[in-house]
């Protein structure tokens, strides 16, 4: 197939070509094998595994909270005079400011992030697919296999957060979610063998076609397992007598898994599971907003460090004023 034709006056987001991620059973081993690759500059089996775990509920709860935080801030942009700025406030209402925050926050997540402003009608900003910014040519791929693309150095309409080799917290999340994933599978297995009583139906081994007729009513009477074998032969189940005996330790397991994740995301479980106690859940509380805090202040900076220059290019009153987040 024909790479398409870079065209460096038209909007880059205009020009990538986006493909669904692959989505296929994963084990450690491929996370592993997919980090290797971004190590060497190649993202996309890493990014298409990060998008394919973000199924799991708990994991994107998780991000959804700490993404929430910020963009439900009452945020202002204030003059040198300490004074709103009409035009930036109904610029901060809109859907786009809410895009560029939550593509800021993204980062975090990720290792990277990128959007693209567009000042051709109002103001807009779309985020570019994760695994098409090459932090290290500084490089937007028009295709996600290309090794080259768009400078967006040159592209004051691009804004490109990361740093090379730096894959974000889903990184550590990705073998949690992984291990849970496969351990669900086996709680199934368990629950699908161990979890309904087993009907055994015995017949003559002298007898071939009674055979036939139990299997024919076993599997007439309903979808509980069943075995059908000799009056003469024996069946015995020898169970597990240690810890993992029941299906309480499969439950354990999914436990743990989540709140590894917990912690890594948020820095605490107890605003998001169970608390054992109010004096705990309060402690718990603060670390997360310890969490959001520095949430906050890495938005705040982006966004005055480097939007504000970007919009007093295009006209806009910013001058010596700064975007302002409630303490």
């Amino acid at each position: 197939m024909a790479k398409k034709t870079i065209n460096k006056n038209n909007p880059v987001i205009s020009q990538i070509v986006i493909r669904p991620p692959q989505r296929k059973s994963s084990d450690v081993g491929q996370w592993r094998t997919a980090l290797q690759s971004a190590d060497m500059g190649r993202v996309k089996l890493l990014f298409d595994l990060y998008e394919d775990l973000l199924i799991d509920g708990v994991l994107a709860d998780a991000v959804d909270k700490r993404i929430s935080a910020v963009t439900n801030s009452e945020i202002t942009f204030q003059d040198e005079n300490g004074q709103e700025v009409d035009e930036i406030s109904e610029l901060i209402d809109s859907p786009a400011f809410e895009d560029l925050l939550t593509t800021i926050m993204q980062s975090r997540f990720w290792g990277r992030s990128a959007g693209e402003f567009d000042f051709s009608s109002g103001f807009n900003f779309t985020q570019i697919p994760f695994k098409h910014v090459k932090l290290e040519n500084h490089n937007i791929l028009i295709n996600e296999y290309d090794d080259k693309g768009i400078d967006y150095l040159t592209d004051d309409n691009i804004l490109v957060l990361g740093k090379p080799r730096q894959f974000g917290l889903f990184l550590k999340t990705a073998p949690l979610c992984i291990w849970k994933r496969g351990g669900f599978g086996d709680y199934a297995q368990w629950l699908e063998i161990f979890g309904m009583p087993q009907r055994v139906g015995k017949y003559s081994s002298y007898d071939p076609n009674s055979r036939r007729l139990l299997e024919q009513a076993m599997q007439q009477a309903g979808s509980a397992p069943w075995i059908v074998i000799p009056k003469e032969s024996d069946v015995e189940t020898v169970n597990n007598t240690g810890t993992g005996s029941s299906s309480n330790a499969h439950n354990e397991f999914r436990r743990a898994c989540n709140e590894e994740m917990l912690i890594t995301i948020l820095g605490q479980t107890m605003t998001t599971l169970d608390g054992s106690s109010k004096s705990q859940s309060e402690t718990h509380k603060e670390v997360e907003e310890g969490k959001n805090k520095s949430d906050i202040r890495f938005c705040r900076r982006v966004l005055n460090h480097m939007v504000v220059p970007l919009l007093e290019k295009r006209g806009m009153s910013v001058r010596g004023g700064k975007f302002v987040f409630p303490s």
